[in-house]
């Protein structure tokens, strides 16, 4: 180096030290509390993706083996009102007798409203000999169990009290004067029994701290589950009813779908399961409610999109809650970062959307998924 040049050090002054300090101080304050709520919402848009996809895989199955295929929701043991895991459900292929000529004579009550059903066949055997017979088959005659005769006409409740018993369903608004019965005895008839779905295989668990809460889920403008809290703005249809819900019967009110205490969503023993069907046109074609009784089970045609919401795990089943803070949070469609997810009855297009912000209602947080269905104004 040249004699008269000069070399100098350039460093940090103690107080230019001070100062980047702070700086990285201040913004470790501001940013890190961010990226952890960033975390929390990945999650839940994860989470909405995977329900997203089970379905639609689901939707897929029905349509490319021309059959029936849902999703099996299953509720936790210990939190009824939230739902992480979910099972592929499929139908077991009808029962048609243990012969091929295997048939049933069909006697109606005078009311009409069920029939007697007593099992035949050319070979002079009773039908269904090994398969219905004892308690060990009794599945076969759990609610929920449908039989129709000659593979065409309406399908019939199909229950054993005390006989095998053919009913006409309630739920599809079956009723003496519209729904005719096959040729009383002593004509017999060829017949298939639709069993409940089944949920073999493993399920697809959702990301740790998310769930499905199944008490703000449901089907248009009913829920799966009790009210959280009587009456007020919690209410889904918002109505600003004031009257608690005391019975809680999803397959007869006409406000609210939910299965009868204690078997609703609410056993915390063994939450009963909700399993939507597809049919073989990729349609919701059907919604069971698998009871842990099997009097409770239920099977019953879809009337309206069928709505998911996706939140927290902690906070699902809560209640609306006008000033929610971090100690008492409100229900999960008050919070930005949940989502709904639809699935429409006619043309089964599975949608996913944020929840409308500071809403009053649950239908209201709805605004934006319902705008993207052909029957969103259900």
């Amino acid at each position: 180096m040249h004699p008269d040049r000069q070399s100098f050090r350039v460093g940090m002054t103690l107080v230019e030290l001070l100062v980047v300090v702070a700086i990285l101080g201040l913004l470790s304050v501001v940013v890190l509390p961010n990226l952890a709520g960033k975390e929390g919402t990945r999650a839940l848009r994860l989470a909405a993706g995977n329900v997203s996809a089970q379905f639609a895989k689901s939707q897929s199955l029905a349509i490319s083996r021309r059959s029936i295929y849902g999703i099996w929701l299953q509720p936790l043991p210990t939190n009824s009102a939230a739902c992480i895991d979910l099972y592929f459900s499929d139908v077991p292929d009808p029962y048609r007798g243990d012969t091929f000529d295997a048939k049933f004579t069909v006697a109606p009550a005078a009311s009409g409203s069920n029939a007697t059903l007593t099992g035949s066949s050319s070979s002079g055997s009773t039908v269904c000999v090994a398969s219905l017979s004892g308690t060990a088959f009794a599945n076969f005659t759990n609610p929920g169990n449908l039989v129709q005769f000659n593979d065409c006409g309406p399908f019939y409740d199909f229950l054993l009290s005390g006989t095998w018993t053919a009913r006409l369903r309630t739920t599809t608004s079956q009723t003496p004067t519209n729904t005719l019965w096959p040729a009383p005895p002593p004509a017999a008839h060829r017949f298939a029994i639709y069993r409940l779905p089944t949920r073999p295989g493993q399920p697809l668990t959702l990301p740790a701290g998310t769930a499905i809460d199944m008490v703000w889920s449901g089907i248009g403008t009913q829920r799966f589950g009790t009210r959280p809290t009587p009456g007020g703005s919690a209410d889904l249809l918002g109505d600003g009813s004031s009257t608690p819900q005391t019975t809680d019967d999803w397959r007869s009110d006409p406000e609210y779908l939910q299965a009868s205490v204690p078997e609703t969503l609410g056993s915390a023993a063994k939450p009963g399961a909700v399993v939507p069907l597809f049919d073989a046109s990729g349609a919701l074609a059907e919604m069971c409610y698998i009871a842990t009784a099997p009097a409770s089970t239920a099977r019953f045609p879809v009337q309206g999109p069928l709505y998911l919401l996706i939140g927290r795990v902690d906070r699902c089943g809560l209640p609306y809650n006008p000033a929610p803070t971090d100690s008492n949070p409100g229900a999960n469609w008050q919070y930005s970062d949940s989502f709904w997810i639809a699935i429409d009855p006619k043309t089964g297009v599975i949608k996913t959307a944020e929840v409308v912000p500071n809403s009053a209602t649950a239908r209201d947080s709805q605004r934006f998924i319902r705008a993207g269905l052909a029957t969103g104004n259900l």
